[in-house]
């Protein structure tokens, strides 16, 4: 375990609050770089749906953990706190400030916290995937009996996290919320400074549509045509995040164009509520509303780092 005197900066919130942007901007006034947080930019060709940063933000400011993985390639919590240790261990050897950014709760806790123990059955979870995928809906409903609070968190569309956790109830006999509530006081790994970006639920909503909007804009149906051409599976992990989910429907004339608009719209609104949910559990995280209090912000990182010196006016 690499030693928590290392200084960390961390943001989180929900999607289309800033994050990546603020990223940019603190690691220019701190001398930083970035370690990408959000689970679905580790995968390579998924970059529209995913609101990869720009490659102008990737040539002004070194970013580690994106496109390293496959879109067939298995990525999960465990293997993303391994890279990003590496990474932070790296950055801080050059005097650097580790910036790590992204809305993928359980992959920024595992980094700072480590993960709980908890058995796995990769027979049971052969047997309870074929079960979620003849009835995913019911398969959910289950979940909800065993385990309400952690069901009430995640989407019923999410198999990955219902599987899981219904793997490790049937395996320990406890539910998968209860372990998460006791390691949750476990001594964090880094010595960290949160800050949590949110923004008023009108303005993030009229975001969200507008983002949904740009990255069809700018070709997502074509990306998604694209991966599939280059012969990965639609049962690929990343295809099941939102916008490549709803983009495959349109593309199998499940629905039209303008239901898929919609459907995504929707559904990162809904995500985007989770992950408020999620990251307002989150220990000693300090909000802001990005760009509007940026002042504050500095004047927290800069108290905690002891640095900051914009290179640009």
């Amino acid at each position: 375990m690499l030693s928590n005197r290392i200084r960390v900066i961390a943001i989180g919130g929900p999607t289309c609050t800033g994050k990546s942007d603020l990223a940019v901007a603190l690691a220019e006034g701190l001398g930083g770089e970035i370690v990408n947080g959000d689970s679905m930019q580790v995968y390579r060709y998924f970059d529209i749906g995913t609101a990869k940063p720009s490659a102008e933000a990737r040539v002004s400011i070194p970013h580690h953990l994106l496109d390293i993985a496959d879109p067939d390639e298995e990525f999960n919590a465990a293997l993303f706190r391994d890279a990003a240790d590496r990474a932070i261990s790296d950055i801080a050897s050059r005097d650097a400030v580790p910036i790590i950014v992204g809305g993928t709760g359980l992959y920024l806790r595992a980094l700072f916290y480590g993960l709980f123990p908890a058995g796995s059955d990769d027979a049971l979870r052969e047997r309870l995937g074929a079960e979620y995928a003849r009835d995913p809906l019911a398969f959910y409903e289950r979940l909800k009996k065993v385990d309400p609070a952690y069901a009430l968190r995640i989407s019923f569309r999410d198999r990955i996290r219902t599987v899981r956790a219904m793997e490790v109830f049937l395996l320990g006999g406890r539910p998968f919320s209860e372990l998460e509530k006791e390691h949750g006081f476990r001594e964090a790994r880094y010595d960290i400074c949160s800050i949590g970006l949110t923004a008023p639920r009108e303005e993030l909503y009229r975001r969200i549509d507008e983002r949904v909007l740009a990255m069809l804009s700018r070709g997502l149906v074509d990306e998604v045509k694209g991966i599939l051409a280059r012969g990965y599976a639609r049962g690929s992990k990343p295809f099941s995040s939102i916008g490549y989910r709803e983009v495959l429907r349109y593309l199998s004339g499940s629905i039209g164009y303008e239901d898929m608009v919609k459907d995504i719209q929707k559904n990162t609104r809904r995500y985007a509520k989770r992950q408020f949910t999620w990251f307002a559990k989150e220990k000693d995280m300090r909000w802001f509303v990005y760009p509007r209090d940026m002042d504050g912000i500095i004047e927290t990182v800069s108290e905690f780092t002891g640095r900051w010196s914009l290179r640009t006016s």
